[in-house]
């Protein structure tokens, strides 16, 4: 990672960043070396709905969208105009993205996330990721949990959303 920010600031903010909860600053010092940065200008992309990407974000500074086409690709030239906002994060909620990559043999993106302000993120790619959590088993249990817990927190929330979507739909059939 740039070596713009000192090591005790860094340390102190990876430690709220929920991946990385429960490391040691020893264990988390393992990981800083394999991250690289990137800014992101007001409006630009981090990643796009649907790109074949492996890499890992954690949010440093800014604020980002994420968003989900609410149509399916099949009907050509409104899926770019049909995205639900999904969530804002800024880098006060320590937001990391882009986790699914590392379980996935061909990663495709499942949402795009968009910068709202000037952005700059930690980049963490899947292989040198993994290759630090299998040299480090208790690393990559702690981190691994982590994630489990995220995904199933993400699961939760997805699983209302679509109850509230099907009970609106019905309500909408029955109305007609």
């Amino acid at each position: 990672m740039s070596s713009d920010n000192n090591l005790a600031d860094q340390l102190s903010f990876f430690q709220k960043v929920s991946l990385f909860q429960d490391l040691s600053e020893e264990q988390i010092k393992k990981i800083i070396p394999i991250m690289h940065t990137a800014e992101i200008i007001a409006g630009g992309l981090i990643t796009q709905e649907g790109a074949n990407e492996d890499t890992v974000f954690i949010l440093l500074k800014g604020e980002v969208e994420i968003s989900k086409r609410l149509l399916m690709p099949l009907v050509e030239g409104m899926s770019d105009k049909q995205e639900k906002s999904l969530i804002r994060l800024s880098e006060k909620d320590h937001a990391f993205f882009g986790e699914m990559a590392l379980f996935e043999e061909k990663p495709e993106r499942s949402a795009s996330i968009t910068a709202l302000k000037n952005c700059k993120v930690a980049i963490l790619n899947k292989n040198q990721f993994l290759a630090i959590l299998e040299k480090n088993p208790e690393i990559g249990f702690i981190v691994i949990r982590n994630i489990a817990t995220e995904l199933t927190r993400r699961l939760v929330k997805a699983n209302k959303d679509i109850l509230k979507l099907t009970t609106a739909f019905s309500l909408a059939l029955e109305g007609e």
